[in-house]
């Protein structure tokens, strides 16, 4: 599969808008925001987030200083704002598989839901591959400073499968033998390193043939 990011859509525009939406000033300040939002997202996954400063983001993104205090309060908010977008898709597709897991009465149906959770996660992180690219660069490092948000995310993702791993247990769809927050994060742990290595360029595959393959090898140890 090829390993051409895809264009980086803007992220959600901050709350402060300048003239009426739809206008020429709203049009104008976002317009800054995604070459603000463009910029950082390169220099981040080339530095690290707490390495690249905000002069070195307005001079690259070529906007006033003073612009991108009018948009973001800090690099903390412009990080936040960068996996707004891709957060709330996930929450949503999570959400989603939940929904399905509660009112699935047997185990039959198990394999189609986690497939189709992995094809809709695995098509939105190859359409954000930046965004995962700097997710998984800094998402095990210090919680601290812009960092933080990623943190936000990472521990949310942690929750979010550890209760979707105990919706199917309490289904009767997984084994209630196995210590549920050990398997799930384990799971996830392993879906990590896999994306890790796709985004470094090594041949897996395409990362929904990788994720079945996956969701096959877990699922097969912890049926009930």
């Amino acid at each position: 599969m090829s390993k051409t990011p895809k264009a980086h859509h803007p992220p959600i525009v901050p709350s402060e808008r300048p003239g009426p939406e739809g206008g020429k000033r709203d049009a104008n300040r976002r317009e800054k925001v995604q070459l603000l939002c463009a910029a950082s997202l390169e220099l981040f996954c080339a530095r690290g987030v707490e390495a690249v400063t905000i002069d070195e983001v307005v001079a690259k993104a070529k906007v006033p200083k003073g612009s991108f205090y009018r948009y973001f309060s800090g690099k903390e908010e412009l990080v936040e704002t960068l996996f707004a977008p891709l957060v709330r898709e996930l929450r949503q597709t999570f959400e989603l598989t939940k929904t399905a897991l509660e009112s699935m009465q047997s185990s039959g149906g198990l394999n189609d839901a986690y497939s189709e959770l992995a094809a809709t996660v695995a098509t939105l992180l190859v359409s954000n591959i930046d965004i995962l690219r700097l997710y998984l660069q800094e998402n095990r490092a210090p919680d601290v400073g812009a960092r933080r948000p990623i943190i936000r995310v990472a521990n949310e993702l942690d929750e979010i499968v550890v209760r979707i791993t105990e919706v199917a247990r309490d289904q009767g769809l997984l084994s209630a033998q196995n210590d549920l927050r050990v398997t799930a994060l384990t799971s996830l742990g392993a879906v990590e390193r896999l994306l890790f290595s796709y985004v470094r360029g090594d041949e897996l595959g395409s990362p929904l043939n990788v994720s079945t393959d996956l969701i096959r090898i877990m699922l097969d140890g912890m049926r009930a």
